[in-house]
């Protein structure tokens, strides 16, 4: 099984969110305690099936365990659509396995690296 081709929600113009379906970009993310850490700021779309995989998270400054972003940059991380629940009415996003002391474990999202992949075809083409 291939994995997906993820694009970011923002750069897709005509993509249309499901009648019904909330949009929780700058929604707050809170864990099992209730407790904010983070707040959603993009959705990650599966090209092919046209649905939305992963909630782009900004984690809040200062949390425990958590280094300090370089200046300039976030710390962020991606949730799985499937492990979160969206309390619509609330306007937040709750996921039970993860707490605001228990977040430095998680593993972090770096929206730029470049799959080992990639690199190699580039090297190929430029016959390095």
């Amino acid at each position: 099984m291939s994995s997906p081709i993820l694009r970011r929600l923002r750069d897709l113009p005509t993509f249309e969110m499901a009648t019904g379906d909330p949009d929780p970009r700058g929604w707050p993310v809170r864990g099992s305690d209730g407790q904010a850490f983070g707040t959603v700021t993009e959705l990650l779309v599966d090209l092919e099936t046209r649905r939305v995989l992963y909630l782009n998270v900004q984690l809040d400054r200062g949390l425990p365990g958590v280094p300090a972003p370089a200046p300039h940059a976030e710390t962020q991380i991606l949730l799985p659509l499937e492990a979160v629940n969206l309390d619509t009415e609330g306007g937040s996003v709750f996921v039970t396995a993860l707490r605001r002391d228990t977040v430095a474990k998680y593993p972090p999202f770096v929206d730029f690296i470049l799959p080992a992949e990639f690199e190699n075809a580039m090297q190929r083409a430029l016959g390095s």
